[in-house]
């Protein structure tokens, strides 16, 4: 419990600040049937519509290219590279974590509600979560060595990764 209360009164722009919900029912519960498809859905909505280009599968793609040109904007490459990759890597900002929370809310979600779009999006994420990890890796090495070749790979793949999440989220779109 001492746990708990000191990271509930951490400091930092992340953080909650003692901040505590009381969730009680106020009336009749959604159907989890109906509300997932239409979580999913509104999702792939998001994703596939962001409001800069900084999200989504745009922010996916501009990523792509601006990590080719990483070296040249850090002053310290292996400390900046590093960072980043821990980051995209656990951090929640939305590399291999949230891939691998989404695939596996995609599959559970098949268990409520049965979909080949569904299954389909699932199988997906199966396959693209490992490629954030393998992002990250490359820039963890390139921070190390301050070696090019591994931030133009991990562009290639992200690139890629663009599409797939693309393609991926134009299927959970039509999720019924």
């Amino acid at each position: 419990m001492t746990n708990l209360a000191l990271a509930s009164n951490e400091k930092g722009p992340m953080s909650s600040k003692n901040l505590s919900y009381t969730i009680t029912n106020k009336g009749s519960v959604v159907e989890l049937k109906t509300i997932i498809p239409k979580a999913i859905r509104e999702n792939a909505a998001d994703f596939l519509n962001p409001p800069i280009k900084n999200i989504g599968y745009k922010g996916i793609d501009k990523t792509s290219q601006m990590i080719r040109k990483w070296f040249d904007r850090s002053k310290n490459t292996k400390n900046d590279l590093e960072l980043a990759a821990s980051l995209m890597e656990g951090g929640g900002t939305g590399g291999a974590l949230f891939r691998n929370l989404y695939r596996d809310f995609l599959g559970e979600s098949l268990n409520i509600v049965p979909s080949k779009e569904l299954a389909s999006g699932h199988k997906a994420y199966t396959e693209i979560a490992p490629l954030w990890t393998r992002v990250s890796g490359l820039i963890t090495e390139g921070g190390k060595t301050s070696d090019q070749k591994y931030l133009d790979e991990a562009s290639d793949i992200l690139k890629d990764i663009s599409r797939q999440e693309k393609e991926a989220m134009e299927i959970l779109l039509t999720v019924a």
